[in-house]
């Protein structure tokens, strides 16, 4: 049963009615308890030939439990349990306690429930029209920097290209001073190996300034530069040409008249014709009577020598280096075509135009006659 109020079988009430009509008598009791308790209003009617009909007892004896022994209270037309409707009644009391309590705990639960919702609300309202503020905010922001960076990508471009175009032109000025430095330095480095390869000349020179053997004061191919206000404020004195350039002179005009054509002149070709008046000026010197060698003695020598070369590979490659290079085999090819240089100076064997030499023996005692003879 739900509600625990049947009495035990001990109980004075339940002995009694045992005593009369035995143990079935509490079973009816039990039976009687559990109809009363599945009833809506817990009564059941004095019908009992219907209930003895269901209990499948007699009728006496049901009527008997019901009416005899204080279990049950009994009325006109209806018997109950008063320890059961009391049990019931105490139940329902209770449970109507807990309904209210319940309420009232549910109401303020929502109470508090709603007051915090609302004040959620609030905050998320607020909190919503600051965003919306900011992403106002924002969004105006980014449209001035949109703006603001259109105008500054012209600008930006525009310097850009002119940077662009700036920086092109100091390059290739760059590239243009650092390839005239290059040049400059080369020819400084071969002047000064040159000046360093020339040993001092034993004999003086009729004209001891100027010897082949001492350093030049500057390149024969440089150009001395002068500001134009120290051109104005004094007169310059006239060039003078170191031997080197006077040789490169006499090679190039003979150059032209050989190819018509214009030689181009390198800074190894100045070593080189360095190389071949030295040269020259040492195979004057050790003759068995010595030559002058004073410049401009070595330059008449130099002329006569280039137009003596009769080598056809050095023809086909006529240039200063070819010269320089090959200069002991062009001296020993003059000296075997000795025989065939005619009084009259042309070499019967190839038909070059000789120097003109005032006879055979001059052109034997070193590339030209000597000064004052």
């Amino acid at each position: 049963m739900k509600y625990n109020c049947i009495r035990n079988s001990d109980s004075p009430e339940v002995m009694r009615a045992r005593v009369k009509h035995g143990i079935a008598a509490y079973g009816i009791y039990v039976a009687l308890m559990q109809l009363l308790e599945e009833d809506e209003d817990h009564k059941l009617s004095k019908d009992y030939s219907m209930i003895s009909y269901e209990m499948r007892v007699d009728v006496s004896v049901v009527q008997s439990v019901v009416e005899d022994f204080d279990l049950f209270e009994v009325e006109e037309e209806y018997f109950y349990s008063k320890e059961l409707s009391d049990t019931i009644e105490q139940a329902r009391k209770v449970s109507e306690a807990r309904a209210r309590a319940g309420r009232a705990g549910g109401a303020a639960k929502a109470r508090n429930f709603v007051a915090n919702a609302k004040e959620s609300s609030s905050k998320c309202q607020a909190n919503a029209t600051n965003s919306l503020a900011n992403a106002t905010n924002s969004l105006a922001n980014a449209t001035e920097i949109l703006a603001n960076a259109k105008e500054s990508s012209s600008k930006c471009q525009a310097n850009a290209r002119k940077n662009v175009a700036n920086a092109t032109n100091s390059l290739a000025n760059a590239t243009n001073s650092l390839a005239n430095a290059t040049e400059i330095l080369a020819n400084a480095s071969e002047s000064l190996a040159n000046a360093k390869q020339m040993p001092e000349s034993k004999e003086s020179s009729p004209n001891p300034s100027k010897n082949i053997y001492s350093v030049p004061t500057e390149r024969e191919d440089n150009i001395k530069l002068s500001s134009p206000s120290s051109a104005r404020t004094k007169k310059s004195k006239p060039k003078e040409f170191t031997i080197c350039h006077k040789g490169r002179q006499i090679f190039e005009k003979y150059y032209q008249e050989l190819y018509d054509s214009a030689y181009y002149w390198q800074p190894k070709d100045a070593k080189a014709m360095n190389s071949i008046l030295k040269k020259i000026s040492f195979a004057r010197s050790h003759k068995t009577v010595p030559l002058p060698i004073d410049d401009e003695s070595l330059l008449k020598a130099l002329e006569e020598f280039l137009r003596r070369i009769d080598k056809t590979w050095i023809m086909n490659n006529f240039s200063v280096n070819k010269i320089d290079s090959q200069y002991n085999e062009i001296v020993s090819e003059m000296k075997n075509h000795r025989q065939n240089v005619t009084d009259n100076g042309n070499n019967t064997k190839t038909g070059w135009k000789a120097p003109d030499h005032k006879d055979t023996s001059a052109y034997r005692s070193g590339f030209g006659v000597a000064v004052g003879k």
